[in-house]
């Protein structure tokens, strides 16, 4: 016979849908402020789920009594983001974002001690008081540096105030998180996630309950696709998601922020970047030259326009800089300067326009003029302050900052124009920059992680030995390309790696972090490494004519095919998401990123720059005899 479960709540939810779909019982559902004596008679155990809105449930006096005689029978009671239950109240709540929950204790779901699950950007209601009858089965825990596993300490499972799902009494649970819109809200990992409901529910109805599957608001496929439909769907990302503004002649935002509301909610990331736009704006160009499609002609036109016409510096002595962003206006990034000029590059090499090329020299005289003797430039420039003395000193004294996260672009943008348009200048200064950069290698400085470093040198180093046609630049790349392979997985993503831990980001709070917690997990970064590989291999075949890159750029291809995310939500569909688990095939990660956690999506860094890749590749033909 069917377990009969009563629902107080003041919304439809997943957690709902889940049981008025299963078979196994028969759910009637109440407004919370509708209870009548003995209404709860009939049933066997009942779920007060508050977690549908931003404030916690509170029951009304009167409902709140026949709640407790129905509690007081002996019968099972779920209580879900409420404010009030037996007897202890709640704190106001909080928010989960740098939060993550630890299993506490083993029997949960059979899910071993330890494991992490993410929440996302969650509100967590935190009990005042510790009953004796508690017992802890998710804690929440801040700073945890681990992929997918950490055991939490003595002191952990005493903290009441953590608690994120226990047992109050033996026949009482509470939640002190938004848990019923699991689905929508993309608590990760989704296989955890559905155990740990499953449990619930067998906990609550006192027998095994065989749950149906409950939906998801994405997947990742397993099934083999094409280049072409992933580039195709990634394109049109762009207008899908909204974050192509005025056809590009506003730009682009940067993209979907990492937070996720507990109604399923991502904020936008809505910064206008130059970087992201001129990206976009490669991509489109790409897919025009696939497709011959005129309006992504127009859209790459006005996103390059933007570039130039309205986020260049045009007198004085910052002349020719290229703003970062419509926020961050006086601030310049070399290496977000010249993604943003890729298009102008691509278009003026393959014969397709050269209407920019003169604000694009002018964006390079100016990155020159602020670059030291040894070819390398600061992290950045700020122009707040900075004096005529502070300006003429950046050209005088060494850069001294071997990092191919910050330079290797710029050094790579003056090796194309200055072999394009035989500029001794962009040649010298672009040549003295990556020698000095590999001076340093295999231990430059690292940002993110080894394999952003090698990922990030593929395009550089391929447009350095188209520059200088030595054979020992070609050798480099072949290096950096073998040591990059050391960290694929099977899948055909390049892992996160760093042989010395040495990387700024590592393990940080309060910043920006690397994804990366141990060298072998299975974790890829779509955002910082994979994103740059379909590109820079593609480019390293055009100047060798070397099979094996291309070989190289497919597998990897066939990884990113597999980890695009498919949904009906249009501002996510055909993206992909910085952090991946290769292992779970979902997006999931260290969420300790002050900005760019497991869930952000970049318009330019990620989805166009992976596009364009993918398209080179397509194009490989059409392209190939550009290089020769």
């Amino acid at each position: 016979m069917p377990i009969s479960i009563a629902v107080l709540t003041r919304d439809q939810n997943d957690l709902l849908s889940l049981l008025q779909t299963c078979s196994a019982v028969n759910v009637t559902v109440f407004a919370p402020d509708a209870l009548t004596p003995h209404c709860l008679d009939k049933f066997d155990c009942a779920c007060v789920l508050g977690g549908t809105q931003t404030e916690p449930l509170v029951l009304s006096v009167g409902c709140r009594e026949i709640v407790e005689d129905f509690s007081a029978s002996g019968k099972r009671v779920f209580f879900e983001y409420t404010l009030s239950f037996c007897q202890n109240y709640c704190m106001p709540p909080q928010s989960t974002r740098f939060l993550r929950l630890v299993c506490a204790d083993s029997t949960l779901a059979g899910l071993p001690e330890g494991t992490l699950l993410d929440d996302q950007c969650n509100l967590h209601a935190a009990p005042y008081y510790s009953c004796n009858l508690a017992k802890p089965l998710l804690v929440y825990k801040k700073g945890l540096s681990e992929h997918s596993r950490q055991l939490l300490s003595a002191q952990d499972l005493a903290d009441h105030q953590q608690y994120g799902l226990w047992l109050e009494t033996p026949t009482v649970a509470v939640c002190s998180f938004c848990l019923c819109n699991f689905v929508r809200a993309r608590f990760a990992p989704v296989g955890a996630w559905r155990r740990v409901i499953a449990a619930l529910l067998t906990w609550l109805c006192g027998v095994e309950i065989a749950l149906p599957t409950a939906g998801c608001s994405y997947y990742s496929t397993d099934r083999p696709g094409s280049i072409n439909d992933a580039a195709a769907a990634a394109i049109g990302w762009f207008e899908r998601s909204g974050v192509l503004l005025n056809e590009g002649s506003e730009g682009v935002l940067e993209g979907l922020a990492t937070e996720i509301l507990p109604n399923g909610v991502q904020k936008s990331a809505a910064p206008i970047r130059t970087d992201c736009a001129g990206e976009t704006a490669l991509a489109y160009f790409f897919h025009h030259l696939a497709t011959g499609s005129e309006t992504s002609l127009r859209r790459a036109a006005a996103l390059e326009a933007f570039v130039y016409d309205k986020m260049q510096i045009k007198t004085g002595r910052f002349a020719g800089m290229l703003r970062w962003t419509n926020i961050a206006w006086e601030v310049c990034y070399q290496d977000d300067m010249a993604r943003a000029m890729f298009i102008t590059l691509f278009k003026a090499f393959y014969g397709k326009g050269r209407e920019y090329l003169p604000q694009c020299r002018a964006a390079l005289e100016f990155l020159m003029n602020t670059t030291g003797p040894d070819g390398l430039r600061p992290a950045r420039t700020d122009n707040l302050n900075m004096t005529e003395q502070d300006f003429a000193a950046l050209s005088a004294k060494d850069g001294a900052f071997p990092c191919a996260h910050y330079n290797a672009f710029y050094l790579a943008c003056l090796l194309l124009y200055g072999k394009m348009e035989n500029d001794a200048r962009c040649l010298a200064v672009g040549e003295r920059g990556m020698r000095s950069l590999m001076k340093a290698y295999p231990g430059t400085v690292r940002e993110q992680s080894e394999t952003q470093e090698l990922c990030r040198l593929l395009l550089p180093l391929s447009w350095l030995y188209h520059a200088t046609g030595r054979e020992g630049d070609k050798q480099l790349l072949y290096t950096v390309v073998n040591d990059l392979e050391k960290m694929r997985h099977s899948s055909g993503a390049y892992l996160e790696w760093d042989s010395d831990y040495s990387a700024a980001c590592s393990k940080q709070e309060g910043g920006e972090c690397s994804l990366l917690s141990r060298n072998g997990d299975p974790v890829a970064d779509l955002l910082y490494s994979n994103n740059w590989v379909p590109l820079g291999l593609m480019q390293a075949y055009f100047v060798t004519g070397d099979e094996t890159f291309f070989n190289l750029f497919r597998a990897h291809a066939d990884f990113l095919i597999h980890s695009q995310i498919h949904s009906a939500d249009p501002r996510i569909d055909g993206a992909w998401a910085r952090g991946f688990d290769v292992n779970l095939m979902e997006v999931y990660g260290l969420p300790n990123d002050v900005g760019w956690g497991p869930w952000a999506i970049e318009s330019g860094w990620t989805v166009a720059e992976i596009a364009a890749g993918l398209y080179s590749g397509l194009l490989k033909e059409q392209l190939k005899g550009f290089y020769q």
